[in-house]
């Protein structure tokens, strides 16, 4: 895995939650500032689509049917000064998106008259995943948040600060022969903080696109 990749397979039946990272447009001018509500309605809602995942099933069902959301969060849902709209891209497959997404779409179904989530396969929306790349690849997952006129704040992706900063210190360390099994010395560390995380640092970043736009809190 190259360091610009960042999607870490999951074992079998471990779960994990992942790093992420605030942008913002002023961070991406070249990337897109509207989207069609054509188009984002023809993503599928959370549930259609871990229903129809053929891989994954114990993260995506597991990490969203057991996760708590804070009370101190729902606050936060509920302030927000306008509807959003968040465009995810994913994979069935990727053990990051699905540590990750559940947590998202557990978060937004606490105020579903606020907030609309809608997930897209990154394969079948490059044009999209190419204007939000991390480190030059097509890492997942990515949710990107619109206004209520469809107009784009910022988005999230694909792990939250502390995480990415552990895995891209892991890697260089692997590159530089310093660590010698990527699996045991880069891999498996990332997914220890998932567990540990419990998503805490995941809510908290996402709640940041939602109420400012992707920009950093006070």
């Amino acid at each position: 895995m190259e360091e610009h990749e960042g999607n870490l397979p999951v074992p079998e039946g471990e779960s994990a939650q992942r790093e992420t990272k605030v942008q913002t447009d002023r961070e991406t001018d070249r990337a897109m500032q509207t989207i069609s509500r054509e188009r984002f309605d023809s993503g599928q809602t959370y549930d259609d689509y871990r229903n129809a995942a053929q891989e994954q099933q114990g993260l995506w069902n597991g990490i969203y049917d057991h996760l708590d959301v804070p009370e101190d969060a729902k606050l936060r849902l509920k302030g927000l000064p306008a509807r959003r709209h968040v465009f995810v891209l994913s994979e069935h497959w990727c053990g990051d998106a699905a540590s990750l997404v559940p947590i998202l779409a557990k978060l937004i179904d606490a105020v579903p008259e606020l907030v609309e989530l809608r997930v897209f396969a990154r394969d079948a929306n490059l044009d999209i995943m190419d204007e939000h790349l991390s480190h030059g690849g097509r890492a997942i997952p990515v949710a990107i948040v619109f206004d209520e006129n469809m107009n784009k704040l910022g988005w999230w992706g694909p792990r939250p600060g502390p995480a990415q900063a552990m895995f891209r210190e892991k890697l260089r360390e692997y590159k530089a022969g310093r660590l010698k099994d990527k699996k045991e010395d880069v891999n498996k560390p990332i997914l220890k903080w998932y567990r540990q995380d419990r998503g805490r640092h995941t809510i908290d970043e996402f709640l940041t696109v939602l109420e400012r736009g992707g920009q950093a809190r006070s």
